[in-house]
């Protein structure tokens, strides 16, 4: 069950996520979208919308600061990154899956040649499902729900004794969430977590560039509750569009 250990240490961090080819960054200071959004918004693909950002996205990249350590250290996180083709089809999405096409655009296979994705009539993704054979014990299986705006409101991420949920809420119309919801269970191993969101920095697309995360888990291993933990981190996000 590493695999799955990994992805509820990701999904503390993780999140959300028509122009040239340049990084566009920070133009405003005031933690407020641009008025660029809604034009932007207007532009985008539907897998690119799905997963928390507007205009025609190509990569994006986060690099991490922990402000809960002394040194303050920073990396960049790969479990973030994403990555999308010309037509805005996912090719890498913030769960580390992978998405491959034949020459029709119709999905052919993603981590391996046993995965399976499924797509709603509005063309958004409700399911990915990942074996590398039929017997695959290891494997698991994410569903994802969204609301009348294509943001994403809930995954259910289910692999052998382990679950992972997430769940989103965003404020107005803002294609960027303010709060997240985790609930993660692996083999009696429990962590209920809050996630809240303050964001600083967005760029002419209405895309966050820089946010401050701040996260309190609370752990339980069958039943006994195991403490409180708190963390802060601040995250800065590059975002490269066609």
């Amino acid at each position: 069950m590493k695999r799955f250990r990994l992805l509820i240490a990701v999904a503390l961090s993780v999140l959300f996520v028509c122009c040239g080819n340049t990084t566009k960054e920070g133009k405003s200071e005031n933690g407020q979208p641009s008025s660029g959004e809604s034009k932007a918004m207007a532009d985008t693909p539907t897998d690119v919308k799905c997963l928390g950002l507007a205009g025609n996205v190509k990569e994006v990249s986060v690099t991490v600061t922990d402000l809960s350590s002394e040194t303050q250290e920073s990396w960049e996180d790969s479990t973030q990154y994403m990555r999308f083709d010309e037509q805005g089809r996912v090719l890498k999405d913030r769960y580390d899956n992978l998405y491959k096409y034949d020459d029709k655009g119709e999905f052919v296979y993603g981590l391996s040649e046993k995965s399976k994705m499924k797509r709603d009539e509005k063309g958004r993704i409700v399911y990915y499902e990942n074996r590398m054979d039929e017997e695959d014990d290891m494997g698991f299986d994410i569903k994802f729900e969204y609301d009348g705006a294509d943001r994403m409101t809930k995954s259910v991420m289910v692999g052998w004794e382990s679950t992972v949920e997430d769940t989103f809420t965003y404020t107005e119309d803002h294609i960027y969430p303010d709060r997240q919801n985790m609930e993660s269970e692996d083999e009696g191993d429990h962590f209920s977590t809050v996630v809240t969101y303050t964001y600083k920095k967005f760029d002419d697309n209405g895309n966050w560039t820089e946010r401050e995360v701040k996260s309190v888990s609370k752990h339980t291993i069958d039943g006994e509750d195991q403490g409180t933990e708190e963390y802060t981190q601040n995250e800065k996000r590059k975002i490269l569009y066609y």
